[in-house]
């Protein structure tokens, strides 16, 4: 009885699973008739990384060097991990890691079970960097393994547990910039901020979301521009949408979608890095956080981009 029991669940699974896949299916099928022409980013490739390590798995920040070949990545267990990336004929072929280390906390201990929720990586240059999390909400600057947090606004209380400090960008003209998930419980509480080392942090006011897309990733590309990765759930899987945004002292402005994928094209997309590969043109690569779940996977996506006019 308990094997029959367990053939029907089986199979109940299986037909649950292709059920979902078709509905993904139409509904990509109708988007890509009636939404094409919200894309301007044009799709490079993607490559489905895999590890055979305990902590592998839900990446959710990323950073390339200027010409793409050395990254930077985290996942939202507080780890850290570097390599290098092969692409031929600008297509990715492989990955390769050079390091991988348990983050530390600011009292130089790794960071506890309780409060490893690690989700946006930024890197300055040299070995300094900073990584932000959402359980509780704050931000570290590290130096090499040595990390400080950084005073945090009695704002950030505001944000929700699970939905706060997901991107994060840096840039020397503009410094530090964070942008929460969710929007926070007080409405007047600003959701994007700035921090540099002479006047710590700024409020810079709302973000301008939309269509049921949260900013889950930031990154400075080099032409200046700050680009915001949006994510969506919808029921059977995720959509993403890339926004380039103008940054001033007022907050954000523009918002120019680049990208604006179907449902279940990509996995959970989270982290962004945007450089200029060797032809010139601007490329995004972003990577998804597949929460440690069988059915998800880990996969790092390229788009090249358009400049401005």
């Amino acid at each position: 009885m308990r094997r029959r029991s367990l053939v029907r669940l089986a199979s109940l699974s299986a037909a649950l699973i292709v059920a979902l896949c078709a509905a993904a299916w139409a509904a990509s099928t109708v988007w890509k008739v009636t939404h094409a022409e919200s894309n301007s980013a044009t799709y490079v490739s993607s490559y489905r990384w895999q590890e055979d390590a305990a902590w592998f798995g839900g990446l959710s920040g990323i950073d390339l060097s200027d010409d793409g070949q050395r990254f930077a990545a985290i996942t939202d267990r507080a780890h850290m991990v570097k390599g290098e990336i092969t692409r031929t004929d600008g297509v990715i072929t492989g990955v390769r890691m050079t390091e991988d280390v348990r983050l530390r906390d600011a009292d130089g201990a790794p960071i506890a079970d309780k409060v490893e929720d690690s989700e946006g990586l930024a890197l300055t240059g040299g070995d300094r960097y900073f990584v932000s999390f959402e359980s509780p909400h704050r931000v570290l600057e590290y130096r090499g393994a040595q990390g400080r947090q950084l005073e945090t606004p009695r704002d950030f209380k505001q944000f929700y547990i699970n939905s706060s400090l997901e991107a994060l960008a840096y840039r020397d003209d503009d410094g530090l910039i964070v942008i929460s998930e969710s929007a926070p419980r007080d409405p007047e509480t600003s959701r994007v901020w700035r921090w540099s080392a002479p006047s710590g942090w700024q409020a810079l006011g709302a973000y301008p979301e939309g269509d049921g897309f949260l900013p889950v990733g930031a990154d400075f590309g080099p032409d200046g521009a700050l680009y915001v990765l949006e994510r969506k759930f919808i029921t059977i899987g995720f959509r993403s949408r890339l926004r380039r945004f103008d940054l001033s002292d007022q907050g954000l402005s523009g918002g120019e979608v680049l990208l604006n994928t179907p449902l279940a094209m990509h996995d959970n997309l989270e982290g962004v890095s945007v450089w200029r590969a060797a032809s010139g043109t601007l490329r995004a690569t972003m990577i998804s956080d597949d929460n440690f779940f069988w059915v998800q996977r880990t996969e790092l996506v390229e788009y090249d981009l358009p400049d401005r006019p």
